[in-house]
């Protein structure tokens, strides 16, 4: 009995596979190989004196091929190739949008290449693109120029030496001298995106955006801009600059309308009039208010002549100084929560704080402390002014009270309602005590402390040198008393409210986050061992 033919599966697969890929081949050639039509012409001539193998067309001349319909005023069509070239008033439409001008042309049907010579113009949509001399292929609707162009849409003008356009995407690529031209601002690049549907610039490179009508400036190397809402959005390098304010951090969102930019990550906001830096991990500027916002690991730092004040808190915060002069661009830094701050001659903290930039005036409310040196000054609310010359002024008021230590064991002491005191060279020299003035200070003999005055007046005026009185007044005559220093009890060491917090004084700039700030930060700074190339 003869056994039934059996095909081989696998051989049967790869016939049908070669056969579909040879008739696809066949197809795709045939498309790209289609024979450019000639629908009109008024007139017909050869001349081979003039040019081989063509014929020239005169008048009203009409090709086809594929989707394109191109028309011109004369033309040469190659017999012995698929090709054409077309002189005066050239024009192809392509599809229902696309439509490409210029005063020649030069068509490869095979291959769907058209470039065109002088007077360029493509339609397509809501833009227009001029130039001199454009590549554009017909089968996938892309577009190039190298020498020079300029794009107009509803919003925008953009120029660049070299440009891309590619119609069926709505996208425009753009290199070389980019300048993009808005009513509310000028973009230049070296190199960009652009999607003319959306009319969003993407940027890919160092960039630039300047408002015509306010003196912001944006920066950017990624990221993108929509022209139409005037919003951004950046990724590298990123800043927003305008007459005194710089607004940096790894990623900015930018409304101009307005006025907001936002950062995250790394945020810097640097002051260049009153050389102040604020940096965090979050923060907001306003360029029409001039209001900032930094918070989340937020410092601040303020650049002097001899010395730099660092300060760190919760949330940090800027405004205007309305009583500021016109000559000056006055601010007010506020802090809030958990601040604390450190330069060379001066250290504190309290729970929230407010600095007026253009006198170096400090506001400092709940359970307020300053360090100068070897003293330390409290009250319910404190005002510092820091100047230069000397002396610089604490007003100290509501439960006033300083503490000078003469050594780990022993304190001088001032308390009152209210305590002004000038401070030179970051030592206290003198101290001016209203309300309830108390002292409690140590006598000396032969550098040696003999015993202590311990004295009650409605006002006394100290001055003093190295943290000793040398000079004391009492406004009436005091009450109270001298004790031998062996004669001293340990509670008579001690006004009502005192207490030494020198363990709470920052040393540094680094030692002003909280414990657990401090942790983090740590945690971040140790090196990762470096991962293999398996993982």
């Amino acid at each position: 009995m003869r056994q039934p033919f059996k095909v081989n599966s696998y051989l049967l697969i790869l016939f049908v596979v070669g056969l579909f890929f040879i008739q696809a081949t066949q197809i795709q050639d045939g498309r790209k190989k289609k024979k450019v039509d000639i629908e009109n012409a008024d007139l017909y001539t050869y001349d081979a004196s003039i040019i081989a193998n063509a014929q020239r067309l005169l008048g009203n001349v009409r090709f086809r091929h594929n989707q394109a319909l191109m028309f011109c005023d004369s033309a040469y069509s190659y017999n012995d190739s698929n090709r054409f070239d077309a002189f005066g008033h050239v024009h192809i439409i392509q599809g229902d949008t696309l439509h490409l001008y210029g005063d020649k042309m030069f068509y490869n049907g095979d291959t769907r290449m058209a470039r065109f010579v002088h007077h360029v113009k493509l339609v397509d949509k809501s833009i227009t693109l001029t130039t001199e001399a454009m590549d554009f292929d017909l089968g996938s609707n892309v577009g190039y120029y190298n020498h020079n162009g300029k794009i107009v849409d509803t919003t925008n003008v953009l120029t660049s030496v070299v440009g891309r356009y590619y119609s069926n995407d709505n996208l425009m690529f753009f290199k070389d001298s980019v300048v993009l031209t808005n009513k509310d601002f000028v973009l230049r690049a070296d190199t960009l995106k652009y999607n003319s549907e959306t009319e969003k610039a993407f940027i890919v490179g160092p960039t630039t955006i300047k408002g015509t009508k306010k003196d912001g400036v944006l920066y950017s190397e990624r990221g993108w801009y929509d022209t139409r809402k005037n919003l951004a959005e950046l990724y590298r390098s990123s800043k927003i600059t305008n007459k005194s304010q710089v607004l940096e951090g790894d990623t900015l969102f930018y409304d101009r309308q307005t006025g907001n930019g936002r950062g995250r990550h790394r945020v810097t906001l640097r002051d260049t009039t009153n050389h102040v830096i604020i940096k965090g991990k979050f923060g907001i500027y306003n360029e029409n208010s001039k209001l900032a916002f930094v918070t989340d690991s937020a410092m601040f730092i303020q650049y002097g002549k001899k010395d730099t004040l660092f300060m760190h808190a919760d949330t940090l915060r800027t405004k205007p100084d309305t009583a500021a002069t016109k000559q000056k661009d006055g601010k007010f830094f506020l802090a809030f929560r958990n601040v604390r701050f450190h330069k060379k001659d001066l250290q504190g903290r309290c729970d929230s704080l407010s600095y007026r930039m253009i006198d170096s005036t400090m506001y400092m409310f709940h359970d307020p402390i300053i360090w100068s040196d070897k003293n330390q000054m409290t009250a319910d609310k404190i005002q510092f002014i820091s100047k230069t010359p000397d002396p610089s002024i604490a007003n100290l008021e509501d439960n006033a009270f300083i503490v000078m230590a003469e050594d780990s064991l022993l304190f001088n002491q001032i308390s009152g309602k209210l305590i002004v005191g000038q401070i030179f060279n970051n030592k206290l020299r003198v101290a001016d005590v209203n309300g309830n003035a108390q002292t409690l200070y140590y006598l000396k003999e032969n550098n040696k402390n003999s015993g202590m005055n311990k004295l009650l007046s409605s006002k006394i005026k100290l001055h003093l040198t190295d943290n000793h009185i040398d000079s004391i007044r009492f406004y009436p005559r005091p009450e109270g008393r001298s004790i031998p220093m062996l004669e001293i009890k340990p509670e008579e060491k001690r006004l009502d409210g005192f207490f030494w917090r020198e363990t709470e004084r920052p040393r540094n700039a680094n030692d002003l986050y909280p414990i657990d700030e401090k942790r983090k930060k740590n945690a971040g700074s140790i090196k990762k061992p470096a991962l293999s190339d398996k993982n």
